[in-house]
């Protein structure tokens, strides 16, 4: 089967290219960054019916920030001064292989970074918590995008990303109560 053409429907409300032109670092230097793998655009259809139409029927436009990350894209990110990125856990290169033949993140699935324009990321966050079978949501504040990822574990982890030391930022698992009670403004 070959691979669907970026401006292909994704979705309700996305098409591929939404997914690989959305970034900061691609805007800047417009590397390729197209998926090799059917199984990534398949992983991408399902996150876009699963959580991000959902979102969007519910909250209004969603921005997606970051989505999927070819390794060239990952190269370039790696030369900001703090690229908090992992590629071999963070699921935002979807199904692709490395230099190995192996992929690049086990989980498998897919990862975007989104918020909703005028909406709390955190009353997102929460919903998407409540409301679909994501696999990783990872939370940083009510004002920045989020992260979240569907893939075949579904774990429903939620991990809280506190402050930024050392150029990282420090993780805490969460529960949605603890989501929802956190003071995250």
């Amino acid at each position: 089967m070959e691979t669907p053409g970026i401006d292909e429907q994704c979705g309700k409300h996305f098409v591929f290219r939404d997914f690989f032109e959305c970034s900061d670092t691609w805007r800047k230097t417009r590397i390729e960054n197209i998926p090799r793998e059917l199984d990534t655009y398949h992983a991408i259809k399902a996150i876009t019916e699963e959580i991000l139409d959902p979102v969007q029927d519910e909250f209004g436009k969603v921005r997606i920030t970051y989505g999927f990350s070819s390794a060239a894209l990952v190269k370039e990110i790696k030369k900001n001064p703090y690229p908090n990125i992992t590629p071999s856990t963070d699921q935002h290169s979807g199904h692709e292989l490395n230099k190995n033949n192996t992929l690049i993140c086990k989980r498998r699935g897919i990862a975007v970074d989104f918020y909703v324009d005028g909406i709390s990321s955190q009353l997102v966050a929460c919903w998407v918590a409540e409301n679909t079978n994501f696999d990783r949501l990872y939370f940083y504040s009510s004002h920045s995008p989020f992260h979240v990822s569907f893939g075949p574990e579904r774990s429903k982890s939620i991990i809280w990303m506190e402050g930024y030391i050392g150029g990282r930022h420090q993780p805490h698992n969460y529960t949605l109560d603890k989501l929802k009670a956190l003071r995250a403004c």
